[in-house]
Formats: C-alpha cells, structure tokens, sequence
C-alpha cells in the first residue's frame, strides 16, 4: 500500500496550542504533525516508484534538545503564569522569599529540580508534582491536587539532622516530621515512605504543655506511614518518666508499617529527679514508650521492630477514664508481624481498649535486665492492666479491656529472667491461642479467657486462689488443648482445664500461693488430661469447692513422689463438693508393678472409681473413698490410715498386693501405731488381690 503524508502548518494547530513553561525556552515548540492519509484506491505500485530521487536531501535534520541540568538557576519566574497553564520544573526555581499567586488549573510538573525559599498562593484548583514539595517553601491558598500515589520523604530535603544530637535539634527533628506528615496528609497525600533515615527525637515535655502523647512524633488519620529496614527513628535519651516516641492521640484509619523505634533505656537517666508541671515524679521511669496509641481507631502496626523501651514498647489506652462521658476509646487495631525487643517493663500492654488483634509477632525478652539498666515490674513480654478498683461495693472501671485475640505469636527468651503473657484484669472474650512461648501464660481476674492450642515452656496460671468464689468477674475461663512444660497452676474461681498435655514437676497445682488458707479453688473442672510428672501429679492445697478432677491420665516419672497430693480445708458436706473420679496412674520406677502413692487428707472430698497406687489417709473429714483400684508399688500396703478421718467412707474398693514378691509383711489396709479410727469411719467390701 502507498501511504503520503501531509505535514500540516504550525498555523493550522494554535486552536489545539497550550501554554508549557520551561527553564529552557528552547523547549517550547509544538512539534510537527505528521497525518497519514490513505487514497481511496491503491496505486499500483511500479518499479520507478520505488527508485530514489538523486536530488532528494538525506541529511538528518533533527533538532537535539540538550537536557536541562536541575542545579541550575530557573530562568523564568513563576509569576503571572497564565490559567490552565503547565509548568515544567527541571531546575531550582529560587522564590527568593516572595509569595507568588498561581491561577486556577495550573499544573506544576516535577522532572528533577526544585521549589525553595518562598509560598506559592494557589488561586484555585491546581496541580502539584509531589517530588517539588520540601520545607524551604509553604502553600497557601486552594489545596493544590499533589500528582503522586505517595509521597517518599528524603530526610535532608526537610531539615532532619541525622545521627547523635543535641536536644535542640533532636526536638527540632521531631517538629519537622510530625509537620510534614500533617502538611502532606492535608494536600491529600495518603501515604509516606522512609527509606534510609537515622535520627534522635526529642519527645519529652511538661504536661502543662501536653499530655505526653502530644510531646511525641504523632501521626494524622487516613494516613500510611511505610518505612524499611534502613529506616531508624530514636528517643533522644532523657530523664522524664513519662514520654512516647511516635503517639497515634485521637485519630483513625492509620497504618504503620516496617522501620524501626527504638527506646533509650540503656542511656535513659534515672536518677534525674524530674518533676513534672503537677507536681509528680517517678523513681522507677515505667512509662517511657516507644509507642503509644490513646484514642485510636482502626489501627494497622505491621512489620515495625520496637527495641530498648525504658517502659513499654507499645501502650493502647484511652482518652479520659472509662466511665467519663467524653471517654475516646481505643479499639479495631492489628498489631501483626512486628517485633519487640527488651523493653524494661513490658513489650505490649493493653490499658484501656478493646476489639484488638495481636498475631504472628515475635516477644523477646520482655522485662529482661540488661548492663545498663533492670527491668522493672511486672517485667514481661505482654500484659492486659486496666485500673478498677471498689468504692462502697461499687466497682469503679476507670480503664477496661476487653475482645482480645492474641494468636501466632512466638514469645522468646535467651536468658534467665524476663517475664511471660499475663492478663492481670480483664473481661472476655480474650482468645490467647496458637502461640509458642518460652515463658508463661498467666491470667488473674477476668472472665471469658481461653488459652488454647499453645505451647507453653514455662507453666500456666489459670487465675489467683485470692479470687475464690468470685463469681461477680471471674467465671467463664477454659484452659484447653495445650502442649504445657512446667505444669498448670490453677486459683481462684471458674475454669475448666481440658485435653492438656501437660509435664512438670507437678502436673496440676491447686491452690498455690493463697495468703489465707480459707482461699484456694473454686467451681473449676480439670478432666481428661495427660500428664508426665517428676515430683507430684496433682496437687492441691487450702480450699477446693466445688471442683471436679476426672479422667485425667496421670504418669509418675522415675524419682517422682506422690500421683494425688490433695487437702482441703473447705469442710462443708456436699456431694458436689471435691469430687476425684476415674483418674489413672501409672508409673515408671525400678520396681516392677504397682503405682506411685498418693496422698489424701482433704475435707469433703470424693475419689471413686480411679486407679491409683498406695493411698495414705492423712486426716480430713467426709471423705468418700469408693470404687478404686488400689495397685500398690512392691513393698507397700495398700491403704494406710495416718491420721483419723471422722465421718468418712471406705467401700467397695479393690485393693492388689504382691505379697509374693517381697518377704515383708504388708497388709491391704493397715494403720499408724497407735491410731485408733473415730466409730463414725467405715471400712467394709473392699476386695483384696495378692499376686
């Protein structure tokens, strides 16, 4: 096909003309236009068609354009641009202090200079290339459209001094970025980048001038923060005992995502004295973070490393007390795949909040002391502690948390101390499942807690014996389907404990730590788990109510001591009351055959149908001891009466010695020398079996 071209006149194309500024004048030409016109019938095309003119010109008259250098001078200015005009900046136009008004529906084109020292006026709606904007010039005016998905802030083009500082330009430092994420946030940029950037920030002040989440780097709603690897924003050390280094205060719709915050707690002075503009002061320094979200709402931090907090690494609270009408809670906020490290008190607390989603983070060392500095209390990786307290049988919830799910999570330690996972007040559901943690787990008063599916290197605590029979806060609880190393302890009121695999020196530890002995257990299940034990299998001390022990399969390691260890000193009669049915023990120990010993002296209390080794009565009353199989160790009697156990029942028992295989006298049932059994005691049908 022959194709001709027309080349239309310069003239013919002003009607589709607009006006382009450059810092080369060169530049502004309209090129040619070249329009292919196509005949209506195709010429056949001949041999001399295609021979070439001899007289036709083939030198190349294309015209070079020389690149502009965007370290030069602008020799245009950026006044009296016309409307709807564009604007091509590729050098440094220098405003030299001077404000200059911008029509309506101009366009600022950025390809590789630079705006400074001065304000541009935008008169109307406008555009701006976001690459020009920088903290030598302002924009008044009409909010300019800014051409860019996101904005990646270069710390010097802003002012940021990098590297160790005074505290003047540490605090200048954090005035420049928390300045330059609201200016970009309102010329509608949604998201900034940070890649390489090291500096100080100075965020510690008098409360008169702010509470101290406004003294930190704070962030705007709507708004994504990314940074990277290379990305490192530090607390410049102080000796306040109350500051954050980036604070979200009453905002929504952010995300966090990548860099690193880092505390000062090796550098942080703690013996300054400081005394705040209220009069308060602090000898421990526990609420210095590297992060604080207070009044947040919809809140994205993933992928962010917090290390060396003097206090916590991140802290959720609210605004005013929880109770106060003007109350600003926190809640909807992900804190996924981040990582904390060696905050001196706590890596993640939860104050005052709720609906939040803690997963696949790493929790290292939490609360660990280090060279320079000691953890301080309650020195752990995690913590549920909203403030409540009585007042004239009122309960008075100044803070509350509550809609937890933590999963995925791994908590590590390296050394001998740091803390665990605990969830001192609390109310349900908070979820703790499928995390691996070197530590322990613990809750204490709260209600609809579950630990689930974990594995646990350290111990549980499932709840305090303080909160026996507290069924106003503390009920709802289950402990299920964990792999755990250091054994269960359980107190206080309302859980059930389920399909453990437990190991431990003791398996299950009722009633541990009660500083009365009116105080232990109460309406709690512990049924159909597995345990591997050293020292004791179950154990229970002060007061057990209404709880049931059942099916659980107890296997005694060789050098363990006693399978049940149980006492009670609740002393009510109900048949409801301390209820032990159908456990199983076994054991491993040189002697062949026989089950380990165990031990009861409990009040009110029913073991039927379990298979257990030697038993020693060690006093009680109300005892009900029916239905069991006694398979006594090699040696040993089968049921040995220590102490009297008035009101009590021992029946239809059966009861296997091996008398065959040791030359000692040993008896089915026998008793301490001198013991002489209340007549309210009795002792009938118990089959006896001698191998």
């Amino acid at each position: 096909m022959k194709k001709t071209f027309v080349l239309l006149p310069l003239l013919a194309l002003c009607v589709f003309s607009f006006n382009v500024v450059s810092c080369n004048n060169e530049e502004l030409f309209v090129e040619e236009t070249l329009i292919e016109e196509t005949p209506e019938e195709e010429a056949e095309e001949t041999p001399e068609d295609t021979e070439e003119d001899p007289t036709e010109d083939d030198t190349d008259t294309t015209e070079e354009t020389v690149a502009a250098d965007p370290t030069q001078p602008c020799d245009f200015t950026l006044t009296n641009l016309a409307p709807n005009s564009t604007v091509i900046i590729n050098c440094i136009m220098d405003l030299e202090g001077a404000t200059v008004d911008i029509p309506a529906g101009v366009t600022i084109v950025y390809e590789g200079g630079d705006i400074i020292n001065g304000t541009l006026n935008f008169l109307g709606d406008a555009e701006i290339g976001g690459e020009l904007l920088n903290d030598t010039f302002t924009i008044t005016g009409t909010t300019p459209q800014v051409k860019a998905d996101y904005f990646q802030l270069i710390p010097e083009r802003w002012g940021i001094v990098e590297g160790k500082v005074n505290d003047e330009v540490a605090r200048n430092n954090r005035d420049i970025l928390e300045a330059t994420f609201f200016k970009l946030h309102d010329l509608g940029i949604a998201t900034v980048k940070i890649d390489a950037m090291d500096a100080y920030f100075k965020v510690d002040g008098y409360l008169n001038e702010g509470v101290p989440e406004v003294h930190a780097v704070n962030l705007p709603s709507d708004f994504t923060l990314e940074m990277t690897d290379n990305t490192h924003l530090r607390m410049q050390p102080n000796g306040h005992f109350r500051a954050s280094l980036m604070a979200i205060y009453d905002e929504k719709n952010i995300t966090v995502r990548g860099g690193f915050l880092h505390g000062e707690r090796n550098e942080h002075n703690y013996n300054s004295g400081f005394v705040d503009s209220d009069g308060t002061t602090s000898g421990s320094h526990e609420w210095v973070h590297t992060m604080a979200i207070k009044g947040g709402e919809n809140i994205v931090i993933d992928g962010v490393t917090f290390q060396d907090a003097t206090g916590d690494g991140i802290s959720i609270s609210s605004i005013y007390f929880y109770f106060d009408s003007r109350h600003i809670r926190s809640k909807n906020i992900r804190i996924i795949n981040n990582k904390f490290l060696r905050a001196r008190r706590i890596n993640l607390t939860l104050v005052n909040c709720e609906d939040i989603y803690i997963e696949n983070n790493e929790f290292i060392d939490g609360g660990v002391d280090t060279p320079n500095s000691k953890g301080t209390a309650p020195s752990c990786q995690f913590n549920i502690e909203p403030v409540r307290h009585w007042d004239n049988g009122t309960l008075v919830e100044y803070e509350r948390v509550s809609d937890v799910y933590m999963r995925n999570n791994k908590g590590i330690l390296t050394g001998a101390t740091g803390g665990g996972f605990n969830i001192s007040h609390g109310n349900g559901p908070i979820i703790f499942e499928n995390n691996t943690i070197d530590s322990s787990v613990s809750y204490t008063t709260a209600e609809g807690v579950i630990i689930r599916n974990n594995v646990v290197n350290k111990y549980i605590k499932a709840g305090n014996p303080s909160n026996y029979n507290r069924t106003d806060f503390v009920f709802g609880n289950k402990v299920y389907g964990n792999k755990v190393y250091g054994g269960i302890v359980v107190g206080g009121n309302g859980v059930d404990i389920y399909d453990n695999d437990i190991e431990g020196d003791i398996g299950i530890y009722l009633g541990a730590g009660a500083k009365d002995s009116s105080l232990g257990v109460s309406n709690t299940t512990i049924t159909n788990n597995s345990i591997k034990a050293k020292s004791r299998g179950i154990m229970a001390i002060n007061a057990t109510n209404n709880t049931l022990i059942e099916g659980n399969t107890i296997e005694m390691l060789e050098g363990s001591t006693f399978a049940l260890n149980l006492y009670n000193t609740w002393s009510e009669n109900s048949s409801s009351n301390f209820v032990v049915n159908n456990n199983i023990v076994t054991g491993t120990r040189t002697n062949e055959s026989g089950a380990h010993t165990s031990l009861i002296g409990a009040n009110s209390i029913r073991v039927t149908n379990n298979k257990l080794g030697c038993t020693i009565i060690t006093g009680g009353q109300n005892t009900v001891f029916t239905g069991n199989v006694i398979d006594a160790e090699i040696n040993k009697d089968g049921l040995v009466f220590n102490e009297d156990c008035p009101n009590s029942s021992f029946t239809d028992n059966t009861i296997i010695l091996y008398t065959s295989k040791t030359p000692l006298k040993i008896k089915p049932i026998n008793y301490k020398d001198g013991l002489t059994l209340s007549t309210s005691v009795q002792i009938s049908n118990n089959e006896v079996v001698e191998k």
